[in-house]
């Protein structure tokens, strides 16, 4: 018997996992294997926060991977996180009034769970009322 997804723990080999289930036509386990991917990149985090941040940032990356045929990193976020972090990245998608490509690629994938919007609303302690007041409005014209 095959070991359960949610036992994976390497990255090559989801990725295996994948293609083979893309070839396949088997959606069910390649979205199944496509989380577990994405789970691994938030592992090593200890605040739930940023833990599930770097679930949806890998999830993005994925999806422009697979858009351009080759890995594709969020250069643009990637370097808010590092000038900014985390928090204010979110709070910043939060607040624009134009939706991310992120979200929109998320959103059309049928990962909502998965766009920083959705982490503002799951842990609005950490954001201002206005930035989870924009994420739930932005949600709910997507739900």
């Amino acid at each position: 018997m095959a070991k359960p997804i949610s036992a994976y723990t390497d990255v090559k080999q989801l990725e295996t996992l994948m293609r083979n289930a893309k070839r396949q036509g088997r959606d069910d386990i390649y979205n199944e294997a496509f989380r577990r991917r994405c789970e691994l990149e938030g592992i090593h985090y200890d605040d739930p926060l940023e833990r599930e941040f770097y679930v949806t940032l890998a999830a993005y990356e994925e999806l422009l991977a697979e858009k351009h045929g080759r890995k594709q990193p969020a250069s643009y976020t990637r370097r808010k996180i590092r000038d900014k972090g985390v928090v204010q990245c979110l709070e910043d998608w939060a607040l624009d009034t134009k939706e991310t490509d992120g979200f929109r690629t998320l959103v059309e994938r049928g990962l909502v769970e998965l766009t920083g919007e959705y982490l503002v609303t799951k842990y609005p302690d950490r954001f201002s009322p206005e930035a989870v007041h924009n994420a739930k409005l932005r949600l709910s014209k997507v739900s």
